[in-house]
């Protein structure tokens, strides 16, 4: 059942504000902007769960806190009208709970699960990941600068994910489009112009799937969408397949992109160990996992309390917003030794949130972490070290990664 957020009364606001006067002062720039997170590392520090009216609810910023919002044994649901997600991407397995979640995320997890990833998709991937590189011409081998998301990372992500499922997704650019619509819709802004924006590419993008779904009826084939189109053992119309496929696809092409660009930016800022990685291509596995630590690419989750709940000594009443900072939690130093600092051989910069936590965890993590090792493969085996030319600090309140990042070969 789909519930609606609690007001808070003007009494209550002013009682809270003064008791998290830390929390009363932070804006959303402050979970957006390059160049702010030091301000969320002080709220850690004192009130590592706040009262954050800019939000409009609680905010989170300590991994353990964190952690126990996220847990399956919490009082929290996403069943609920004010979710932005909802909003933006439309009813589906991570906007729903209980028995309804795992009816629409059962269908879809086969071959996102952890056997044998690498041999199943590995030469795939790298098979893409080197035509792209080809697309790019010869100008780039010979130190032609590129733009990194528009001409590699972007059509990594939406072409791999069509490979995928099965998908005819061949205008990257038109489905790049859509995701970034989502994604804009995905703030606290008020402004209405970015929902218009993301039920316009949802109607849109939802017609193509479905057109997907027909078509793998009239010839059915070995992909997920044509075995999920073929099986009405799930028990999922049409519409809510489609919905399931729209919320995988954003988690396939968000996260790559934003996983292949945050790690290369980052080890071209530490030179010695982009290096140490080009000379052992092992570290890349650590290199990505402490990019997405420091740099998540989905770095603010969303919760309403189901019941009224304590969390890490803060009570908070039922039905109201618990947002929980990726990019605070991934920095908490009772967790993660000198958390400011990239260090690709962090032992445990895997326990990061950045895929989140519990039954909403990220779907594909497995997956992703193949694509990103094999597209920095490629892209390092082709072009060799990439300088990187131009670069926007990343930043989002949603999703994180650079804005424009335009490189350049120094082979």
């Amino acid at each position: 059942m789909v519930i609606a957020q609690a007001p808070v009364a003007d009494e209550v606001d002013v009682s809270r504000r003064e008791q998290f006067p830390r929390g009363a002062a932070l804006t959303l720039d402050d979970l957006t902007l390059a160049g702010r997170e030091h301000v969320l590392d002080e709220v850690r520090e004192h009130e590592p769960v706040t009262w954050m009216p800019a939000l409009g609810g609680w905010l989170v910023t300590s991994r353990d806190a964190a952690r126990e919002v996220l847990s399956p044994a919490a009082a929290m649901t996403v069943e609920v009208e004010q979710n932005m997600v909802r909003n933006s991407l439309g009813p589906m397995m991570l906007t729903s709970d209980g028995e309804s979640h795992d009816a629409q995320r059962r269908p879809f997890e086969a071959p996102f699960r952890n056997r044998d990833i690498e041999l199943r998709y590995g030469e795939r991937i790298a098979a893409l990941a080197h035509r792209l590189i080809d697309e790019l011409g010869p100008g780039a081998a010979a130190g032609e600068p590129f733009d990194l998301g528009a001409r590699f990372a972007s059509p990594f992500a939406v072409l791999m994910a069509g490979e995928l499922l099965g998908l005819s997704l061949h205008d990257t650019e038109r489905i790049d489009g859509f995701y970034s619509d989502f994604a804009g819709a995905m703030e606290y802004s008020g402004d209405p112009e970015p929902m218009r924006r993301a039920d316009a590419a949802r109607a849109e993008l939802t017609g193509l799937l479905l057109g997907e779904l027909a078509a793998a009826r009239r010839s059915p084939g070995h992909s997920l969408t044509s075995q999920v189109a073929n099986d009405a053992s799930h028990g999922l119309s049409d519409d809510e397949l489609a919905a399931q496929l729209r919320v995988v696809l954003f988690g396939a092409i968000e996260t790559i992109q934003a996983s292949v660009m945050n790690t290369l930016y980052l080890l071209a800022q530490h030179p010695d160990q982009e290096s140490a990685a080009m000379d052992d291509r092992s570290l890349l596995a650590g290199a990505q996992e402490e990019a997405r630590r420091l740099i998540p690419p989905v770095s603010f989750i969303e919760r309403w309390t189901a019941a009224a709940v304590t969390i890490a000594g803060v009570q908070v009443p039922a039905r109201e917003f618990v947002g929980v900072s990726v990019l605070a939690a991934n920095r908490d130093p009772a967790h993660f030794d000198d958390p400011l600092s990239f260090d690709l051989t962090r032992p445990n910069a895997s326990r990061s949130l950045s895929f989140s936590f519990g039954v909403h965890a990220c779907l594909g993590l497995h997956l992703a972490r193949a694509q990103t090792t094999g597209a920095i493969t490629a892209l390092w085996d082709r072009l060799g070290r990439l300088n990187v030319i131009e670069a926007a600090e990343p930043e989002g309140f949603a999703f994180r990664k650079p804005a424009v990042m335009r490189v350049a070969s120094r082979q």
